[in-house]
């Protein structure tokens, strides 16, 4: 009696809350998560996050194309169509038609596209102003805010920076949750990397404890490739999807997982280096020229070649599968003459600093091996090597065909 008496006075008044039993919330039948981009973007609020002039504004762009003309968005993942709406709260008229006319291409913009450039923030009337306007179009399934700066309110009470991000947002979850719609926030990363992308998100955690979602975009600058970094509470499993980059029409396309895109890129890398080369390559030297872990790659080596991708013509020694004949294809005489220029090259200086492998058109390949003498070897050794020389084979694998794995 004494703990209630001294109980706040709106307690005492209000009635507790009802509850409900697990049984009965079993027995519900309620309606699944709506997607606005399905296995990416589901109903409630996400944040979009990447660096400055990344291509994160395109993304929300380009979302709000497919959604509202119900095509397939980044380039593979079909949408259902329904309203969208676009707030490029930092373009303006010329810099959005612009941007439209990139993305689209020559086609006729979709009839359900609603955008526009100016909006209250959240604590003045944004909220109640976006309330009404989905209540004006039931048929909406995606809103995207571009930026977050521009609407977020600016509370300068004297209270925690987690409080202040985990509030700034919480207006718009009950909002999208109330209309069933798909709300997207553009925000910016931090400059610092992290173990964790959503340690990246610029502020506190209270801003990405808040929401619903986060979408992370990753891309060096100069780059065409990205990745996207797919998490949230509709989300089953953590994802992270490899992107391209299209600057033709200003989109980005879905490569698939991350993961799987990454390791086809790496063997392409080798599968193009050993074409240029003409020649059987081992790890060490695959390795040195891609500037790549020697265990790593002598893993995907033998990979490549239960899956067909390489041939191994010696021990030790991979080459392309549809190459196979390109040995032979060496034993000339000018080859034979030009055997050391081929291969026995020291500067790697592009080569080694390339991860995915490319290499300039007309650059040659840069191998950087050891010298190849005939210092070890027996006369009838030094004999065969010569011989292998003659036939066009260059020293270094003529030498290891004389001696086996590990001859030098």
């Amino acid at each position: 009696m004494r703990r209630g008496a001294q109980a706040p006075r709106e307690w005492r008044k209000s009635t507790p809350p009802t509850t409900m039993s697990a049984t009965e919330l079993m027995r519900l039948e309620l309606p699944p998560v709506k997607w606005a981009v399905p296995g990416v973007l589901p109903e409630g609020v996400t944040i979009l996050a990447g660096k400055p002039k990344m291509g994160k504004s395109w993304l929300g762009l380009g979302l709000s194309v497919s959604v509202s003309a119900g095509g397939r968005a980044l380039g593979k993942i079909p949408t259902e169509r329904g309203v969208a709406l676009y707030l490029g709260l930092e373009d303006n008229k010329r810099r959005l038609q612009r941007r439209l006319k990139k993305i689209l291409n020559g086609r006729s913009a979709p009839d359900g596209l609603e955008v526009y450039w100016e909006w209250p923030q959240l604590d003045h009337g944004g909220v109640e102003a976006l309330d009404s306007w989905l209540q004006a179009h039931p048929e909406t399934r995606l809103v995207v805010l571009d930026t977050l700066k521009k609407i977020r309110p600016r509370d300068g009470q004297s209270r925690s920076v987690y409080d202040l991000d985990y509030e700034a947002l919480e207006p718009l979850v009950g909002l999208a949750a109330a209309h069933g719609v798909a709300i997207l926030v553009v925000h910016h990363l931090r400059k610092l990397e992290a173990g964790d992308p959503l340690d990246m998100i610029s502020g506190s955690t209270g801003l990405t404890g808040g929401v619903d979602g986060a979408l992370v975009l990753k891309r060096d600058r100069g780059k065409q490739d990205a990745t996207l970094m797919v998490d949230g509470r509709d989300i089953e499993e953590p994802s992270e999807l490899a992107l391209r980059w299209d600057a033709d029409i200003a989109s980005w396309s879905l490569m698939g997982d991350a993961e799987e895109y990454r390791m086809s890129e790496e063997r392409r890398g080798i599968v193009d280096l050993l074409r240029r080369v003409g020649e059987p390559l081992g790890p060490k030297d695959i390795a040195q020229v891609l500037g790549r872990n020697y265990g790593a790659v002598r893993v995907m080596l033998s990979e490549m070649v239960k899956d067909g991708l390489l041939a191994s013509p010696s021990r030790g020694k991979y080459i392309p599968t549809n190459n196979t004949n390109n040995t032979n294809n060496t034993n000339n005489t000018n080859n034979a003459n030009n055997a050391h220029a081929d291969v026995n090259v020291s500067d790697v200086s592009d080569a080694a600093n390339n991860q995915r492998g490319e290499m300039r058109i007309g650059k040659p390949i840069l191998l950087n091996v050891s010298d190849v003498s005939d210092h070890g070897l027996t006369p009838d050794q030094s004999r065969r090597v010569q011989d292998l020389i003659a036939e066009g084979m260059a020293p270094k694998f003529a030498r290891e065909e004389v001696l086996g794995e590990g001859g030098l």
